[in-house]
C-alpha cells in the first residue's frame, strides 16, 4: 500500500469545523492523538531511512540509495501535515499546560525528524557517487565505525520517538547522554581516515564525501538529542536545550 502523500494527509479534516463546546475535549483528545500518530509514523520511516542509506555507503547497494532519495518526499510531507494539524489544533482549541507542551514539542519534533531525513537523503547521494572501485576502498576503511555510528544513531532516534510517544523522561535523559558517545566516534572515525588516506593517496579523491557521510551521522545524533529535549519540556516543564543532562532538574545520574 504507497504512503500517504502530504496532500492526502492534510486533506484529512481540512474541511472540519470546530466541534462544539460540549465536545471540545472529546475533539482535542482526538486531534492531538492524530498529532501522535503522525509523528510516530514520520518517526518509523526516517529510521528506516537512515538504516538504508547507511546499508547504501556500506555495502554500495545502489537500489537502497535510490529507494531512500524516492521517499524522501514522504518524509518532507510529514513534517507539512504535523505543522498543518497542530496550527489547527492551537487555533480552535488553545490547549494549556501540558497540551499545548505536547503540541508544541511534536511540531519542534517533526523539524527534527525531518532534518535527520534530509541527512539521511545525503548519506544515499554519497553512497551513489562513491560506487568507484577507489571510492569504494575509501568507504571500506571506515566501515566499521560507520555501521557503530549508524547503529548508535538508530538507536537515539528509536528511543527519541519512544520517549516522546510514551512521556518517558529517564529514556529522553539517556538519549541526550548517548550525544556525547556519537561525537566521540565521529572524531576517531575522522582521524582513521586521516591516518589511512596518508597512507593511499589513491583514496584522497573520496575523502571529503566520506567525512561529510560521517558528519551527517553525527547530526542525526543531535536531531535524535533535540527530540528527546522536547520530551524532558513536556514532562517538566522546563527547557533543557542549552544544558547538560546532570544540569537537569529531575535528571536519573
Amino acid at each position: 500500500m504507497a504512503e500517504p502523500t502530504a496532500s492526502d494527509m492534510a486533506a484529512v479534516g481540512a474541511d472540519a469545523a470546530p466541534a462544539p463546546e460540549g465536545h471540545a475535549s472529546k475533539s482535542l483528545e482526538q486531534g492531538l492523538s492524530r498529532l501522535r500518530f503522525e509523528m510516530l509514523a514520520m518517526g518509523g520511516l526516517v529510521i528506516d531511512q537512515v538504516a538504508s542509506a547507511t546499508d547504501a555507503f556500506i555495502n554500495g547497494d545502489r537500489s537502497k540509495a535510490e529507494l531512500v532519495l524516492a521517499r524522501e518526499p514522504q518524509v518532507n510531507g510529514y513534517d507539512v501535515v504535523i505543522d498543518q494539524h497542530s496550527e489547527r489544533l492551537l487555533a480552535w482549541h488553545q490547549p494549556l499546560a501540558v497540551d499545548l507542551r505536547l503540541v508544541r514539542a511534536i511540531t519542534r519534533a517533526a523539524i527534527d525528524l525531518e532534518r535527520a531525513g534530509d541527512e539521511a537523503r545525503k548519506i544515499a547521494r554519497i553512497a551513489l557517487r562513491i560506487m568507484v572501485p577507489g571510492a569504494r576502498r575509501a568507504a571500506s576503511m571506515v566501515a566499521q565505525p560507520v555501521r557503530h555510528m549508524a547503529d548508535l544513531g538508530l538507536a537515539m532516534l528509536r528511543d527519541a520517538v519512544v520517549a516522546l510517544d510514551t512521556m518517558n523522561a529517564e529514556l529522553a535523559d539517556h538519549v541526550r547522554r548517548r550525544d556525547k558517545e556519537i561525537d566521540a566516534e565521529f572524531e576517531a572515525a575522522v582521524r582513521r581516515l586521516t591516518t589511512r588516506m596518508l597512507e593511499s593517496a589513491d583514496v584522497m579523491p573520496a575523502v571529503l564525501d566520506i567525512v561529510l557521510a560521517l558528519k551527517a551521522l553525527e547530526r542525526i545524533g543531535d536531531h535524535a538529542k533535540n527530540v528527546a529535549e522536547q520530551v524532558v519540556f513536556i514532562v517538566r516543564g522546563i527547557d533543557v536545550r542549552h544544558r547538560h543532562v546532570a544540569e537537569t532538574p529531575g535528571a536519573a545520574h
